[in-house]
């Protein structure tokens, strides 16, 4: 955590209004400059705007994919399309320790397609040269010589002092840290050339997915149909389930008057074989009584025939009596 100071009495002097909050127009830039704040080394009244500074490219560069330094007081620096690079400012800054800077691009950098790759502050007490990453973004070559202007800071005067981190030694110098030599010398590089040609396999895959789309497109919709297909039968398979379920309720209830009538069939059966065994006993009782019947009708004839006889020797002289017959 930072630790808050009061103002330092020598510097609240040197702004224009030393009360509160306020951003440093180029009168103060210029007093701070000619008093050793704010920029120490290489300050160019040429540079200066109204409210802020613009910085240049400083002595040395490295490109990305390398760990060789370029001597810009010799060469350019030419940043090839896709690549990156980086550059120390050739101002050295010496910010109070109650002013932020803070950094912005410029725009003929963004028309161009170079990227300004850093941070966009600089803390109160910062005391060193600047260290810039670019990007070339752009299908063409870019050219950085030395001081040429890079971006731009403004500086804000805060109403506190707070403790400063202690200097980078290689950037007090104008010097690459031996860190950024590292991660420059490991960036992987490509050429224009190939990212041209990812970029048109991209777009490739890209139609190759539009184009798979629209067949999904064309898949679906059958898709669409038949699931509606499937939930039309579904709900005729239900209907037909519950149909099936009252079918089989009435079954069951069939079941049940059928075991019913079989209860009364055998019931019948078993009162049909009383009737039987009755009906024989009364067959075999009217056979004996016919053989009876048939008994006493041979008597009875025997018995009027007798009669008939007597009868007739009784009738039969008094008939011929009564004739005269003799």
């Amino acid at each position: 955590m930072a630790m808050h100071n009061k103002p330092d009495v020598d510097t609240q002097k040197l702004f224009s209004d030393p009360s509160g909050t306020t951003l440093l127009v180029d009168a103060d830039i210029t007093t701070m400059a000619q008093n050793g704040r704010l920029i120490v080394d290489e300050f160019d009244s040429a540079s200066l705007q109204t409210t802020s500074y613009d910085v240049r490219v400083g002595q040395r560069a490295i490109m990305g994919g390398s760990s060789i330094e370029i001597d810009l007081t010799r060469e350019k620096l030419t940043i090839e399309p896709g690549s990156y690079a980086g550059v120390i400012s050739l101002e050295k800054f010496k910010l109070p320790n109650n002013v932020v800077a803070h950094l912005g691009s410029k725009r003929k950098f963004s028309y161009e397609g170079l990227i300004l790759l850093t941070g966009c502050a600089v803390d109160p007490g910062y005391e060193g040269h600047l260290l810039f990453g670019v990007y070339n973004a752009s299908t063409k070559r870019v050219v950085l010589p030395i001081r040429m202007k890079i971006c731009n800071v403004i500086f804000w005067k805060m109403t506190i002092d707070v403790k400063p981190v202690a200097p980078d030694p290689y950037l007090l110098k104008g010097e690459f840290p031996p860190e950024f030599v590292n991660r420059m010398a490991n960036v992987d590089v490509m050429a224009w050339s190939k990212i041209d040609a990812e970029v048109k396999r991209i777009e490739v895959l890209t139609q190759q997915v539009m184009s798979l789309q629209s067949k999904y497109n064309d898949v679906l919709e059958p898709i669409k149909a038949l699931t509606k297909d499937v939930d039309a039968v579904t709900k005729s398979v239900n209907l037909l389930t519950e149909h099936l379920k009252g079918v089989g309720s009435r079954v069951d209830k069939l079941d049940e008057m059928y075991n019913k009538n079989s209860e009364l069939i055998t019931k019948l059966a078993v009162t049909c074989d009383s009737i039987a065994g009755k009906t024989t006993t009364q067959e075999t009782t009217l056979r004996e009584m016919t053989r009876k019947v048939d008994k006493f009708g041979i008597v009875a004839y025997v018995f009027w025939g007798i009669v008939l006889l007597i009868l007739g020797g009784i009738i039969i002289p008094i008939i011929k009596t009564h004739l005269g017959i003799k």
